[in-house]
């Protein structure tokens, strides 16, 4: 079988970017999404550009953690007094049943993601290899990834908040189970991933699926990471589970061969049709 494995928020902080490229080098990690909007966007662009041949680099772009791209008066209603993005909790306690779970400024997202694409751009001199969504969900965000990826024919890979889609959403490809259950830190300390992994619990290797995808956060941890987000002891075992020796050993003994999403044919993309969604 063929394995998509995905690390979303590369360069969330400089600490998280140096795991994920440690468990790039360990050659099971293929695929990540970098963020173009933090202040040190810069410099972990820098770090990866040796392994953007050998890896599918896309894009994760975002509206709930760091500073904005756009001047922030241009995006009144995404940000707070201080420039950075409401933060998932934010966002989700504007979401209502009065505007059906969704208060997005559509004209506003639209604006900032493209500042964050042209920033990509800009660095790499090339096109993102997919187009992915950060942690806060709605129609309206899902509405404007979709138009990103349709613009320049990118994969839209996301997969999160409560359009939790079933593994089947795109033809070919099947999504893991979601395996991190809650952010207490006593759950985050487990090797939740590992432990996955090895009990084939998806079924990828029992059932000799074509693609499996597995989408994880690795990554090391440190004091700007619990600023900025809730999932923080998830990453340092997601990384482990990608530099683990037992792992490898059980991927090779399955013959599991590690892909990216550049070798998945466009064939196999099958749009999200934003008004089937369920809230």
């Amino acid at each position: 079988m063929k394995l998509l494995i995905q690390s979303d928020d590369y360069g969330i902080t400089k600490a998280q970017a140096l795991g994920c490229i440690e468990a790039i080098k360990y050659r099971m990690l293929r695929n990540t999404g970098i963020f173009t909007n933090m202040p040190w966007f810069d410099e972990v662009a820098e770090w990866i550009k040796p392994y953007i041949n050998d890896i599918a680099l896309g894009i994760d772009l975002n509206a709930s953690t760091g500073p904005s791209v756009c001047d922030p008066s241009e995006i009144p209603d995404l940000v707070q007094p201080n420039g950075y993005f409401l933060t998932s909790n934010q966002n989700r306690a504007l979401d209502t049943p009065e505007n059906n779970y969704d208060h997005v400024n559509y004209e506003q997202l639209k604006k900032e993601f493209k500042a964050q694409f042209q920033k990509y751009v800009d660095k790499f001199g090339k096109l993102p290899d997919y187009v992915s969504g950060h942690a806060y969900g709605t129609k309206t965000t899902v509405k404007v990834l979709n138009e990103i990826a349709d613009e320049y024919g990118l994969i839209h890979v996301t997969y999160h908040g409560r359009f939790y889609l079933a593994p089947t959403w795109r033809d070919g490809v099947d999504y893991s189970e979601y395996w991190y259950g809650d952010r207490a830190l006593e759950n985050q300390a487990k090797p939740l991933l590992k432990e996955f992994i090895l009990n084939d619990v998806s079924h990828f290797v029992e059932d000799d699926v074509p693609i499996g995808w597995i989408c994880c956060h690795t990554g090391y941890v440190e004091k700007t990471l619990f600023d900025l987000s809730s999932f923080t002891l998830f990453r340092m075992n997601d990384l482990d589970a990608m530099t683990s020796p037992e792992v490898k050993k059980f991927y090779e003994d399955h013959n599991v061969e590690f892909i990216t999403w550049k070798d998945v044919e466009k064939g196999y993309e099958k749009a999200m049709d934003v008004s089937q969604m369920n809230l």
